[in-house]
Formats: structure tokens, sequence, C-alpha cells
């Protein structure tokens, strides 16, 4: 008995951990978020997955995305990093600061960008996406303005 008690402890630590992330994206980021982020008009957001809240921008084609996932310690945004300048070389990425532990944008076309950022408390990866934005410039700059703003909100 001994012995089955600390797998089962450690079983069970494993199926809780995902439920300790589990946050109300609806309270993380808000239609009204997003519209100061892009100044434009968008729809109420969707849920396509639990883990995911969508925005269509009304009228128009932008979409911004918002995700929170649990991720394991080893996992990064670096190491993501590493892997899309394997798979894309030509992708831009930077450092984004003030956003979580570590923060990335990335982008592969002109329309799209991304932020994906590492918080330890709880342990999980935030990742804000645009797509069908004007510009690169625009992009990055509704991606990043998003982050930091609902960035503070994660574990709370």
């Amino acid at each position: 008995m001994r012995t089955r008690l600390p797998i089962v402890l450690s079983f069970a630590a494993l199926l809780v951990a995902p439920l300790a992330a589990a946050q109300d994206l609806a309270k993380i980021v808000t239609k009204a978020d997003v519209e100061k982020a892009t100044g434009q008009k968008f729809k109420d957001g969707e849920k396509p997955m639990p883990t995911q809240i969508s925005f269509a921008q009304d009228g128009g084609d932008m979409t911004v995305s918002v995700d929170l996932e649990p991720r394991e310690a080893s996992k990064t945004v670096r190491g993501w990093e590493a892997t899309m300048k394997k798979m894309q070389p030509g992708a831009k990425i930077d450092t984004v600061p003030g956003v979580g532990k570590d923060a990335i944008y990335y982008s592969t076309r002109a329309d799209l960008g991304a932020v994906d950022a590492d918080f330890d408390a709880p342990r999980v990866q935030l990742r804000v996406a645009v797509a069908g934005a004007k510009s690169p410039a625009q992009a990055k700059q509704v991606v990043v303005d998003l982050a930091k703003t609902v960035g503070p909100r994660v574990g709370k």
C-alpha cells in the first residue's frame, strides 16, 4: 500500500494540473479589448474550443484569437522560436517585453502576426494572434497591444 499511495497521488496531481490553469477566456479578453487594440468593430467572441476565444471583424476580414493552454515546464516560447527559425527561416521574430515571463512576436505572412508568452503562475502559454491585418505593422501593433492588455489578467 505504501508504494501505491505516491503513485496515486502523482497521478491525481497530473489530472488536477490542467484544471488549475483553466480560466474563463471571456474574462481574460473582451470584445472591447479587441476593438481598442484594432480600432475596428468586432462581433462577440466565439469559443471554437475551451482554450481559445476568437473575434471576427464586423464587416471586415480581420480575425483576432486568444489561446491559453497549460504548458510543460520545458516547453517555452524560446523552443518555439528555434522551431520557427528552422521551419520558416524568413519568419520575423522579436522579443516582446512586458508580457508574462518571456514573450515573442512572430509573423509568417504580411497579414498575420502572433505573440506567444510564457507564464509560471499558473504554468500556461498565452497566444494572441491576428489574421487579415492590412500590413505587417498593423499585425504587430494589434497583437502586442492586446497581449499587453490581457497578459496581466492571466492567473487572476
